[in-house]
């Protein structure tokens, strides 16, 4: 069944850290240090958690056919992928793809929302990369993106997984020559754009009643004065 080997990885139980502060924003930069011991030699693999925040576990995925995670992980690219360096796979197949999976780390729950991703085309190419945003629930959306051959390509995903569930960026087939960069996520402890429980607004409009009774105070003390 197609993602069946991405399920299991997602079903993973990750240890968890403390509470966290709202809408804690993150960039992944696959730079020379995204290797173990730094990124040394052209095609060197990245570190399967780099990424990784207190919130969110990062992991650097690499998805055979059917979706399933096999050795390997991502490699790093100083340069030439529109005149980047990023993380792609070392596999001239054009069928292996890469993913970079984000987990919540958090005790407390919470959502994580993917903002945007840079993609590049080697050598200096255009070319045409498919995406998809992946989770527990299965696709939450598709697409793709044709590079930009002297400048990374940025796609604005701003798409939030559902409570306490991982969001995954599933980029190929020819993951070999289009890569990623600068991976925008934020990690935020009440769903974004949620409308406020009943007891919240209760504290809001006391909290504004307040301030309506200290300024109307200050308005009679000055005419009066």
């Amino acid at each position: 069944m197609k993602f069946a080997g991405l399920g299991a990885v997602l079903a993973l139980v990750l240890s968890a850290s403390g509470p966290s502060a709202l809408a804690a924003t993150h960039t992944i930069v696959y730079g020379p240090g995204a290797c173990a011991g730094g990124c040394v030699n052209d095609g060197d693999q990245i570190s399967e958690l780099f990424g990784s925040v207190p919130d969110v576990v990062v992991q650097n995925l690499r998805l055979a056919d059917g979706y399933v995670p096999v050795d390997g992980g991502l490699n790093y690219w100083p340069g030439d992928f529109s005149g980047s360096s990023v993380a792609y796979v070392e596999d001239s197949s054009g069928s292996t793809r890469g993913a970079v999976a984000l987990f919540n780390n958090n005790l407390g729950g919470g959502y994580i929302t993917l903002v945007s991703a840079d993609f590049g085309g080697y050598p200096n190419a255009a070319v045409d990369i498919g995406w998809e945003l992946f989770s527990t629930t299965g696709t939450i959306s598709t697409g793709s993106v044709t590079t930009n051959p002297t400048a990374l390509t940025t796609v604005n995903f701003n798409v939030t997984a559902a409570y306490n569930q991982p969001i995954v960026l599933i980029f190929g087939p020819d993951a070999y020559n289009g890569g990623v960069q600068n991976i925008v996520f934020r990690f935020d402890s009440t769903r974004p754009g949620a409308v406020p429980e009943p007891t919240t607004w209760a504290l809001m409009i006391a909290g504004f009643g307040l301030a309506g009774a200290s300024l109307r105070r200050r308005v009679r003390a000055g005419v009066t004065g």
